[in-house]
């Protein structure tokens, strides 16, 4: 194992702040803590619950999200605002270090800090994965609440009486998987004996259930599916459907339809090659609607826009053979109002699941959520303005082709599918052009 280090961080307005960063040989994830008010990088709670959870292999990173200067104002420490976007600033280079760029981010909030932490992640779902409030001030958080989609556990001393009010209501504002943890005869600081321990094995139980990167390959499509329940198991849904994108795709979505007691639909999308050159993806088609199209794409449609539109042809004709196949299993015209999930067995450029999600999102759904076990980090970036939620287990750098984070990853075939999707558990059922 490595030893801290201390890593100093320059901030767009050109202020400096200093962390200190330990990292495991091999890491689960980096769990970034954020101090609350009168806190700092040396506050021995933070340190002690550091020190259990980098037992347990996670990195961790310990921040100043003020200067010493700043630290001398009061507005500024209670400013939740301002902190979290010191946090974000951070996220930001911790991406920026190819050690640390592809570890899962959890955030680990004190106090004002928990306020803080919670704005963050609510500002940016796609880059943290996990919050963690010990003895924190959620309700500093205010309307950013109820956008916070990740997994969120509060951990409370059951004698800090205001604080678990405090909690309490803000717990109730969350939409997100969530857990009220009351430590019984704990005052705010956690000062009696074996209760800050207490706090750490809590903490660390959260992380493993919702941090802990899974170990690549995957074995095979199904168990994937099952860690991807798993992960998000415990958030409310309304009236939950899985959208899979045949063939791999629906094996994935049976599975996590299974887990999640929801329905499951299809959808078609396919992938647009360039016309010398078969293997490049230059764009993908839904169904009935528009090409969604990348730049390669779009400069083939100023200079050889015909060899676009047979191409186009070509692959809505082979979308309406997969409809007329599968009409008794297609998601149209039954995802409005409700929580769509769409999933694949992975993403690689990202273009079949951007036309699919554009095509739901014109249904109407309550909330799209994009829920896959591995994908490369730019399909994320790619996605993350047209879903409400993206749930990925695992952004793998390099990233050549999704097979290649699967032990076994066979061909699926028609009949394959139709087996699962005919044989898939009543209390999943599947059903088209209706809600539950």
């Amino acid at each position: 194992m490595k030893d801290t280090r201390s890593v100093e961080i320059l901030l767009t307005e050109g202020h400096k702040i200093i962390g200190e960063l330990f990292k495991p040989d091999f890491p689960e994830g980096l769990v970034l803590f954020v101090h609350g008010s009168g806190s700092s990088r040396k506050s021995p709670r933070n340190q002690r619950v550091a020190q259990v959870l980098q037992k347990d292999n996670y990195a961790t990173l310990l921040m100043d999200l003020l200067t010493e200067e700043e630290a001398g104002d009061r507005e500024k420490v209670f400013d939740c605002e301002l902190l979290a976007t010191r946090v974000m600033e951070v996220a930001l280079w911790v991406r920026s270090q190819l050690e640390l760029s592809s570890l899962p981010v959890a955030l680990f909030g004190a106090s004002t800090g928990a306020g803080a932490a919670l704005i963050a992640a609510a500002q940016w779902p796609q880059r943290f994965s996990a919050v963690i409030s010990r003895g924190g001030r959620p309700d500093l958080a205010k309307e950013y609440l109820s956008q916070v989609r990740q997994p969120t556990c509060f951990i409370v001393g059951g004698l800090d009486e205001v604080v678990l009010r405090l909690n309490r209501q803000a717990f109730d504002k969350l939409n997100c998987k969530k857990r009220l943890e009351i430590i019984p005869g704990a005052t705010h600081l956690f000062e009696e004996p074996g209760k800050l321990e207490e706090v750490a094995r809590l903490a660390c139980h959260w992380l493993n259930d919702n941090l802990r990167a899974p170990r690549l390959p995957f074995d095979s499509r199904v168990s994937a599916a099952e860690q991807l329940a798993k992960r998000m198991r415990g958030r409310a849904y309304s009236n939950p459907i899985v959208v899979a994108i045949p063939r791999g795709g629906v094996v994935t979505g049976v599975h996590l339809a299974r887990g999640l007691e929801a329905d499951t639909g299809l959808i078609f999308s396919r992938k647009l090659r360039h016309p010398l050159f078969s293997e490049l993806a230059i764009g993908a088609i839904c169904e009935d609607q528009e090409p969604a199209l990348t730049e390669e794409g779009l400069k083939v449609q100023r200079e050889n826009p015909r060899s676009l539109k047979d191409e186009i042809r070509r692959q809505k004709k082979e979308i309406e053979s997969r409809m007329r196949r599968f009409k008794d299993f297609v998601a149209t015209g039954n995802l409005q109002n409700r929580s769509v999930i769409l999933t694949d067995d992975g993403i690689a450029t990202g273009s079949t699941v951007l036309a699919a999600a554009k095509y739901i999102r014109n249904q109407k759904p309550k909330e799209l959520i994009i829920a896959v076990p591995v994908s490369s980090r730019d399909s994320l970036n790619l996605l993350a303005g047209v879903a409400d939620e993206i749930i990925c287990l695992a952004t793998p750098t390099p990233f050549f082709s999704v097979g290649e984070f699967y032990r076994d990853f066979p061909q699926v075939e028609d009949e394959e599918v139709l087996g699962l999707l005919r044989n898939k558990p009543k209390t999943t059922g599947l059903i088209r052009g209706k809600g539950k």
